[in-house]
């Protein structure tokens, strides 16, 4: 079914806040570059009931911090500066028609499925109680739920999306010296690498930029587990921002993801995707 979203740019700028609104849903999202924040201050709805999203990127790292206020502006306000979840660069806020049974439950739906599927690290520490809904809450809060999903996969933060397995998807390889690798291409043009690919520990010399420091942080994170002098093991699925990302990885040197990922049939990722 066609999906009608109005985007306001509160500051005329495509950078800067956006106000998200869907005909006939009573709710209303606002996306907040840390930079913006103080535009909001004495916008009423921002201090309505609501659950945010508090999101930052580390190089290849994505984490997301979920929460709910009684109003957001203060809330931001007060929160501890040495805490993890201060160091946020975007905030997607929701608000509107909401009370406290509904942003609990909220918060709570957001944080366990978040950490179900992965994509993204939550800096939450404690999963939040959920308070018990009617039937008809249930229907009116799924609803609400559906519509944060969306808009928030519209501008590109798919964070409730469920990881592939590799035996239901279109299956990519990619065989250098002792490595071998499995993974797939996710609609966003992320690339994920399945658990049990191996990776080679050798470095070609003219390896340079992020890519040794990623390979560097993935060891730190037993992602990337030591199997002799030559070969690394993934210790679980891992998502890259690109096949190349995950090709530059599982070689130990830059290569052209697009390229050097084929399927059964020989074919690239680059000649699948372009027919």
């Amino acid at each position: 079914m066609a999906k009608v979203l109005d985007v306001i740019l509160l500051d005329g700028e495509s950078s800067g806040i956006k106000i998200i609104e869907l005909k006939n849903w009573a709710g209303k999202a606002f996306i907040i570059p840390r930079g913006s924040l103080r535009g909001l201050k004495d916008r009423k709805e921002i201090n309505d009931p609501g659950v945010y999203f508090l999101f930052r990127k580390e190089a290849d790292e994505k984490r997301v911090y979920i929460g709910q206020s009684e109003g957001f502006y203060k809330r931001i306000k007060d929160h501890d500066l040495t805490k993890e979840e201060d160091v946020w660069d975007t905030a997607f806020v929701f608000t509107g028609a909401l009370d406290s049974t509904y942003i609990n439950f909220l918060e709570s739906v957001s944080v366990s499925l978040v950490k179900k599927s992965g994509f993204y690290e939550t800096d939450n520490k404690v999963k939040p109680g959920e308070k018990s809904l009617s039937e008809s809450q249930k229907i009116v809060v799924q609803e609400y739920f559906e519509n944060i999903k969306l808009i928030m996969s519209v501008f590109g933060f798919n964070i409730f999306q469920e990881k592939p397995k590799a035996q239901d998807s279109e299956i990519y390889y990619f065989m250098t010296k002792g490595a071998e690798a499995t993974g797939t291409l996710l609609n966003s043009g992320e690339f994920v690498v399945f658990k049990g690919s191996t990776a080679m520990i050798e470095e070609i010399k003219s390896f340079e930029g992020s890519g040794p420091a990623l390979r560097r942080r993935l060891v730190d994170q037993k992602v990337l587990e030591k199997v002799n002098d030559n070969i690394y093991v993934f210790s679980k699925d891992y998502i890259f921002t690109s096949p190349s990302a995950a090709g530059d990885t599982v070689a130990g040197g830059s290569k052209n993801g697009w390229i050097v990922w084929k399927d059964k049939d020989k074919k690239t990722l680059d000649e699948n995707k372009r027919k």
